[in-house]
């Protein structure tokens, strides 16, 4: 079952934090190294997540991208711990994969440490190359879609988007943005509108946001950008600087489930399985947002 069709049946759930977990766990560093060095580790939190209910695990891979490993001096296994990250995901994924319930890998690509708009250290074709090496092994890997996440530059979504259409033009695409503290605006100051208006939607599956400051520091935002197209929406949240537990957190998410403003429902910084397990609850009971797609 392909990914629009199982958003049309119902809302999906999305994992939860995978770098909070791993670092109370002790763990610290460069954790997409783990997936060469402790395998076992991330894909045994894969299986908690899945266990506990999610439809998406997420590849250890936000950070995998060579402008990012150059704080370690990893830059030149960028495509080595994508690839890994990729093919621990797809092996456990397939594990708990059944005829009737698919179970998907969700590409992570972050941000990178440079946004086009604002770095003066940088160039159009130095982010397309770390972007480049990372979606190929993330799709050579096994991947069901890639995730381009945490996004805070539109530039920079602009160019990882092309990258991802350039080695596969048919592979879904999801787009998760951070938001600004100030409501209705992406981290970068953009207005929700501007943001969708400078990256190449059409080419996008999903878009959301995630991380943010919780729950309903993202509501607002949300009901805006489901005004403003018809694809569906992702919304991942961080667990707030209250840290909510997770009966709280899903309670919270409940609502815009309730309003059919959501086809994936997750979790980011700071949450858990427990998460995981109550948003699972929630969106069993209520319908996807309606949408237009491909």
């Amino acid at each position: 079952m392909d990914l629009i069709h199982s958003m049309r049946r119902g809302i999906l759930t999305l994992d939860g934090a995978m770098g909070t977990q791993l670092l109370a766990q002790g763990k610290s560093g460069c954790l997409e190294l783990l997936n060469v060095q402790e395998p076992a580790t991330i894909a045994a939190l894969h299986e908690e997540y899945l266990a506990a209910g999610a439809d998406i695990i997420t590849t250890n891979t936000t950070c995998a991208d060579a402008l990012c490993l150059a704080e370690y001096g990893l830059q030149e296994r960028s495509r080595e711990l994508a690839y890994e990250g990729a093919k621990i995901a797809r092996e456990v994924a397939d594990k708990f994969s059944t005829t009737e319930h698919s179970r998907y890998v969700a590409g992570s690509v972050g941000p990178t440490t440079r946004n086009l708009t604002l770095a003066n250290d940088t160039t159009p074709d130095c982010i397309a190359q770390a972007y480049a090496t990372v979606i190929g092994a993330l799709i050579d890997g096994g991947v069901d879609f890639i995730l381009i996440e945490t996004a805070m530059d539109s530039q920079n979504v602009k160019v990882a988007i092309e990258e991802c259409r350039r080695i596969n033009a048919d592979i879904p695409i999801v787009v998760s943005a951070v938001l600004s503290r100030i409501e209705g605006r992406v981290a970068s100051g953009a207005t929700i509108a501007k943001f969708l208006e400078d990256i190449p939607l059409a080419e996008v599956t999903a878009i959301g946001f995630n991380c943010s400051d919780g729950v309903k520091a993202m509501a607002l935002s949300l009901k805006l950008l489901a005004e403003s197209c018809q694809k569906p929406i992702i919304a991942y949240p961080s667990a707030g600087r209250e840290k909510l537990a997770a009966n709280r957190f899903a309670k919270e998410l409940e609502q815009l489930c309730r309003a059919s403003l959501i086809n994936i429902v997750g979790s980011c910084c700071g949450t858990t399985p427990e998460h995981t397990k109550a948003l699972a609850k929630v969106a069993s009971r209520w319908r996807p947002r309606k949408f237009e797609n491909k």
